[in-house]
C-alpha cells in the first residue's frame, strides 16, 4: 500500500503559498513581541492538547493570570501546578449555562477580569450515517461546538461590558462533506456563522474562527489521536498556542469575525491586507453562484 501523502488534508486548503506545521517568528511564543503582561485568559479543554499548549504558552509571555476550564478539576489542579503563571481551576461544563456563569464569576473574584477566552473544548460524534446515529447522539456535537460556545460568547459578555478577545477553536470539517461526520461538520460550520454574528453586534469583542490544523498529539500523550488521521497529523500544538498570543496584536484585527487556519502564514496574509478586506476572504459565502439583479452570468 502507498504511504499516504501527510499534506493532503493541509496543502488543498492553503490561503498562503506559505505552508505553516510548526512554529515561525511571527507567533513564537518566545518571542518579546507576544508577551500578554497583565492580562487574564481562560482557557476550556485546559487539560487536553491544544487547551495545555495555549496554557503553557501564555504562561511563557507573562500573562497575569490562567484559568483553567475542563470537567476534571484533578487533573486540572496537576496540570496547573506545572505552570510558571498564576492559576484558578474553575471545573464545569460549557454546554451547563449555570457552570459557565459560575466560572467566570471564579475568575473575575480572583483576578478582577477575563481578558481573553480560549475555547479549546472538543468532541465529535462517532462516525456513522445520518439514519444509523441516534437523534440524541448527533446533537451531542451541537450541544458542545454551537450551545457551549453561546454560553461562552454570552458569559464573556455580561463578565467584561463586552469588550475582549474570543478565539474559538474550529475545524477544516466545516469545509468538507464526508460520508457519516454531518453532526462534527455542521456543528463547525454554524459556530463560525455564529463568530460572524459576535464580531456584527459586538464591535469591542474580537473573534476569531481558528482551525489548529491536523494536530498530532504531544510527547506527555496529550491531545486527540484519531487513527484515520494520524498519518496527516504533523502540525504542532505550539503553533495553534503561538497564533492565539499573535491574535491580541491590533494588526491580527484583519482576521476579527472570520475563519483563519494556523497553517497560513499571517505575514503573508497581512501583505494582502486589502485584497482580503476588498474580497472577504475569511467569511463564509452563501452559495457558489453570483447572485444579483440579473441573476448568475450563465454561460449559454
Amino acid at each position: 500500500m502507498a504511504t499516504p501523502n501527510p499534506d493532503m488534508f493541509t496543502l488543498p486548503f492553503q490561503l498562503t503559498k506559505s505552508m505553516r506545521r510548526d512554529v515561525y517568528p511571527a507567533v513564537d511564543p518566545a518571542s518579546p513581541d507576544l508577551k500578554v503582561t497583565g492580562k487574564v485568559i481562560l482557557i476550556t479543554g485546559a487539560a487536553g492538547g491544544l487547551g495545555s499548549a495555549v496554557a503553557k504558552a501564555w504562561a511563557g509571555a507573562e500573562a497575569k493570570g490562567i484559568v483553567l476550564v475542563g470537567r476534571d478539576a484533578k487533573k486540572l489542579e496537576a496540570f496547573g501546578s506545572t505552570l510558571s503563571a498564576p492559576y484558578l481551576v474553575a471545573a464545569g461544563s460549557i454546554t451547563n449555562e449555570a457552570d459557565v456563569q459560575s466560572i467566570f464569576a471564579k475568575a473575575i473574584e480572583k483576578f478582577g477580569s477575563v481578558d481573553v477566552v480560549v475555547n479549546a473544548a472538543g468532541g465529535m460524534a462517532p462516525n456513522a450515517l445520518i439514519g444509523d446515529m441516534e437523534p440524541a447522539v448527533w446533537w451531542e456535537d451541537f450541544e458542545v461546538h454551537v450551545k457551549g460556545n453561546y454560553n461562552l460568547v454570552h458569559h464573556f459578555i455580561k463578565a467584561t461590558g463586552a469588550k475582549g478577545t474570543f478565539i474559538n477553536l474550529v475545524s477544516l470539517a466545516a469545509t468538507l462533506l464526508i460520508p457519516g461526520s454531518s453532526a462534527y461538520g455542521c456543528a463547525k460550520i454554524a459556530a463560525i456563522k455564529f463568530g460572524q454574528n459576535v464580531d456584527l453586534e459586538y464591535p469591542n469583542i474580537r473573534y476569531f474562527s481558528v482551525h489548529p490544523g491536523i494536530v498530532e498529539a504531544s510527547s506527555d500523550g496529550r491531545g486527540a489521536v484519531i487513527d484515520a488521521f494520524t498519518p496527516f497529523a504533523k502540525d504542532k500544538q505550539a503553533l495553534t498556542a503561538g497564533l492565539t498570543l499573535y491574535l491580541q496584536k491590533e494588526e491580527a484585527n484583519l482576521f476579527r469575525g472570520g475563519f483563519i487556519s494556523s497553517n497560513w502564514d499571517v505575514e503573508e496574509m497581512q501583505k494582502h491586507k486589502d485584497e482580503i478586506v476588498e474580497g472577504n476572504l475569511l467569511k463564509l459565502a452563501f452559495i457558489g453562484g453570483k447572485l444579483g439583479p440579473e441573476g448568475h452570468a450563465w454561460n449559454a
